[in-house]
């Protein structure tokens, strides 16, 4: 757990529809703010429950120096620091931890965007490189036909085994095809290693 920052706070509850006590704890990595009902119950990991920071927004009111909200997961929950210095470190911790959160997920998605741009990449050399190996294995099955000892067991092995690699990386190539469509990218990363004896 990496801790930005700890400390007490009095938490708005509508079960007894007033402000509660609580010791929140802000794991930065994680992007939670946990809570338990004192200090001793955060050491012994009794925590009362947690808000996910992921899209959150935070809010200061306008009433006093101390209150602020918390917007996650579609609903808002009202906090109370003990001052305004208080207040203006957990909403800055806050911002940070989100700010943290959404620029990670940005890198995410460029990530896959580049993955997938390599995935169209591979896709393509690979349907270039399989119209070339059977052009070149259809003229040298033509030779075969046309050659003195066409039908001599070792060339007929010899062309059924070149058939069966066709149809093999044909098939290599559908499922290479699949995989875009569905964006299993992991599942298609390892297609292209088997793919490189092409070049």
């Amino acid at each position: 757990m990496a801790v930005k920052l700890e400390g007490p706070l009095t938490k708005w509850t509508n079960v007894v529809q007033g402000w509660q006590y609580r010791w929140f704890v802000l794991d930065d990595n994680a992007g939670l703010l946990s809570y338990y009902t004192s200090k001793e119950k955060m050491v012994r990991g009794a925590r009362r429950g947690c808000l996910r920071l992921k899209g959150a927004q935070t809010g200061i009111s306008d009433e006093d120096d101390s209150t602020f909200t918390l917007t996650c997961d579609h609903r808002t929950f009202h906090f109370q620091a003990h001052d305004k210095d208080e207040r203006i470190k957990w909403v800055q911790s806050l911002e940070a931890t989100i700010k943290k959160l959404a620029n990670s997920q940005s890198v995410g998605n460029t990530n896959d965007a580049s993955i997938e741009e390599e995935l169209n990449g591979k896709l393509l050399e690979a349907e270039a490189y399989f119209r070339i190996l059977t052009q070149q294995i259809k003229k040298l099955e033509l030779q075969i036909d046309h050659s003195v000892n066409a039908k001599c067991e070792r060339n007929l092995l010899f062309k059924d085994s070149l058939t069966q690699m066709i149809e093999t990386i044909g098939q290599a190539i559908e499922l290479l095809r699949a995989a875009k469509v569905f964006k299993n990218i992991n599942y298609s990363e390892t297609i292209f290693d088997w793919l490189n004896f092409l070049k």
